[in-house]
């Protein structure tokens, strides 16, 4: 029995052997997977190296390169420390990102400067990851060069879930709304849809036939029903995703958020022009430091009323949380001096202070922040009515006319009776499909009645609400 158990045991013993060579990697084939980006797979073959050799350079950086992009960043340190201590090119590259990460800007460019005097003119021969995150690291030493000098005068931590909260804007700068204000079967990705004064134009992000999250927009038709949407042009995404846009009041200007290739990390904040001759938008630009970060920034707005632009970014990294900025708006963009001493904190946006005008006095920003919070607490609309293109009344106390005031209170009492008839007529409508044929005669003659009663108070409502344009418009002119 015992020479049985032998025997079986050495037969087990073999087949994990030979189980354990079948999935193990040879060297070769650990740096094929590495080149093309699949870390995961090659990972534990580098571990085993590692193990062997501690001290082999490549295999640190093979092995701590395998961590920090399966997202063990933290395991990977030491590891990509040792290969840049012992001069491997692409450890200088981890270790900018490490630096960019930190927002230790100037630390990153150092990092980078490093990494492209290692890599001298090999630059051709690196891998489709390196080449990126190369790209990424150059994008961000160009950027510090032209940091805006923007007075960010107040910010707030606020929940992620409901951040939209936080913007106070004036009503001619637009809306900021969630999803549910689309019209139906429109989908949207984001939880934002910008829409200007007008009110008659929509845009937001939705998700393409692949996957790839577009901007959207909507007319209103003349008619008040919605267009079907339209996707914006991919351009903008470069290589992405794209969302939460806000539209000037110019109609023309657009920011909005990717992730694309022109980002340095998570979503930064671009911006386009339309040329509504063509339709087409020009190539998206990185609005730069200090809006932009490693992390995500978006929700770009300027208030042309207040002066005052807002953008929200999770820098902070507080979990579940936001942070939105508040600065005064630049009438002409003006950059510090690239030598500036504080250039690095100015960049990364340490201190908000460090970035105040001598003797500045935000009180009045702030007063029209407040301001325009109060109106939030105003009643609920008494209706809305578009006097003309762009202007939109939503209280009687809107009229500068006597007469179209006078109207309107009218056109109010004649709009609840004719939405009440038009409840009582699809009422009766559906009674009589289902009534029987000699109960029908007798409904017959209440509906159409009921109908001609309808169409008299349709064409009515449409003749007041001509008068009332025409009565407010004498009084604004004069």
């Amino acid at each position: 029995i015992s020479h049985v158990m032998k025997s079986r045991n050495i037969i087990l013993s073999l087949a994990l052997m030979g189980c354990t060579a079948a999935n193990a990697l040879t060297l070769q084939q650990a740096k094929k997977l590495y080149s093309e980006g699949e870390f995961g797979k090659a990972l534990s073959t580098f571990q085993e190296l590692v193990k062997k050799n501690p001290g082999n350079a490549s295999y640190n950086q093979w092995y701590g390169a395998c961590l920090y992009e399966t997202g063990r960043k933290a395991e990977a340190r030491k590891y990509i420390e040792t290969a840049y201590n012992k001069r491997v090119i692409d450890a200088a590259r981890y270790m900018a990102q490490y630096a960019l990460e930190k927002m230790d800007y100037e630390a990153a460019a150092d990092y980078t400067d490093v990494f492209a005097d290692r890599l001298g003119e090999k630059e051709s021969s690196l891998s489709a990851t390196a080449t990126k995150g190369y790209n990424r690291l150059k994008r961000v030493s160009e950027m510090l060069g032209n940091v805006e000098k923007v007075q960010v005068f107040d910010s707030l931590n606020v929940d992620k879930s409901n951040f939209l909260k936080a913007y106070k804007l004036s009503k001619e700068t637009g809306s900021l709304n969630t999803a549910d204000i689309l019209p139906a079967g429109l989908e949207c990705n984001t939880p934002e849809v910008f829409m200007p004064q007008s009110a008659n134009r929509m845009v937001w992000s939705v998700a393409d036939s692949t996957g790839c999250v577009r901007l959207a927009e909507t007319y209103r038709l003349a008619d008040g029903k919605w267009d079907h949407a339209t996707l914006l042009p991919a351009s903008l995404n470069d290589g992405g995703d794209a969302a939460y846009p806000f539209v000037m009041t110019d109609g023309t200007t657009i920011y909005f958020a990717s992730n694309g290739n022109g980002s340095i990390g998570g979503y930064d904040i671009f911006m386009s022009r339309k040329d509504f001759s063509t339709g087409e938008y020009l190539n998206p630009q990185n609005i730069g430091f200090p809006y932009n970060s490693p992390y995500d920034d978006y929700m770009f707005v300027i208030d042309e009323m207040t002066g005052i632009g807002w953008w929200a970014t999770d820098r902070n990294q507080i979990p579940d949380k936001v942070t939105i900025y508040m600065f005064k708006r630049n009438d002409v963009r003006e950059n510090y001096d690239s030598d500036n001493d504080n250039i690095y904190s100015l960049a990364a946006l340490r201190d908000i202070k460090a970035t105040w005008a001598d003797d500045a006095d935000y009180a009045s920003l702030k007063e029209s922040i407040e301001s325009i919070s109060a109106d939030t607490d105003k009643p609920d609309d008494e209706f809305v009515f578009y006097v003309m293109n762009g202007v939109r009344y939503t209280r009687f106390d809107n009229f500068q006319s006597s007469e179209a005031r006078s109207l309107m209170e009218k056109r109010v009492a004649l709009a609840s009776q004719l939405a009440d008839d038009k409840t009582e007529l699809k009422r009766m409508r559906t009674a009589y499909a289902n009534a029987k044929p000699a109960a029908r005669k007798k409904m017959e003659q209440s509906i159409l009645q009921l109908e001609h009663k309808v169409s008299d108070a349709t064409k009515t409502l449409a003749n007041i609400d001509n008068n009332i344009r025409s009565a407010e418009q004498s009084a604004i002119d004069k």
